[in-house]
């Protein structure tokens, strides 16, 4: 027989969830018809209690783990791992394999407090989760190297430049020296008076560049300015 202690604080639990599937609002319409007495359902219903009551037993297995070894001063790499995935479980944040190894982790810890497994038994489940963990992280990190190596072909391909006989340190060259170039034409202080008139990005670029064309209509003594700012700056570099 089923406690009523116990069917209230399962009805309780079902009340505060946001959805209920259709199974636990049977339940729960039958538990509160009865007022929780598991007697007074009938044959149908207990059993759709006892199924039920199952992932509930579970929910509230983890949740008194978790509150225990939360609650630790120092806590061992296992404890911590539980810890960690129980909190993304908290923010609905795990698929059902990681729902899976949360589990399993709590059903292991339990046993090896009640003096079933060893806790050299934890540290091999932990370390084959580490593995599967860095594999899963190096397969994550070369696909991310794959699309990221066929962003920079795209890239140049939009750009019209051809990178096919380029070697690898050349093309990652050819980035970086743009981008710095890129950064200090945004430090400029025409740049920097461009932006007091249009901060939108593309838009400042655009303007930036009539300015420089604009400038280049200037003349002085029947030369023009930027001549003659380019005769200066090479001799300033001379000196």
């Amino acid at each position: 027989m089923l406690q009523i202690a116990e069917l209230h604080a399962f009805v309780e639990f079902l009340e505060q969830q946001e959805q209920l599937s259709d199974l636990q609002s049977q339940v729960l319409k039958a538990l509160n018809s009865v007022d929780c007495n598991f007697e007074g359902l009938t044959q149908t219903d207990q059993v759709l209690v006892k199924e039920a009551l199952k992932p509930y037993r579970e929910h509230l297995k983890l949740k008194l783990l978790f509150e225990e070894l939360n609650n630790l001063p120092l806590k061992t790499e296992y404890e911590q791992k539980f810890l960690d995935l129980y909190e993304l479980f908290q923010k609905n944040a795990l698929d059902q394999m990681e729902l899976n190894i949360l589990k399993t982790l709590a059903t292991r810890y339990l046993n090896f407090k009640a003096q079933k497994l060893e806790y050299s038994d934890l540290e091999l489940y932990l370390s084959q989760l580490q593995k599967k963990d860095a594999g899963k992280k190096r397969k994550a990190e070369n696909q991310r190297k794959f699309e990221l190596g066929g962003a920079v072909l795209v890239a140049f391909k939009k750009l019209n430049i051809d990178i096919s006989n380029d070697t690898p340190q050349q093309i990652t060259n050819r980035i970086v020296n743009t981008t710095k170039f890129h950064n200090e034409v945004r430090k400029s202080l025409i740049f920097k008076d461009v932006k007091t008139y249009e901060n939108e990005y593309f838009k400042a670029n655009k303007l930036f560049i009539q300015v420089l064309e604009g400038l280049h209509t200037w003349q002085k003594g029947g030369e023009l300015l930027s001549v003659i700012e380019i005769k200066k700056a090479l001799e300033k570099g001379e000196e």
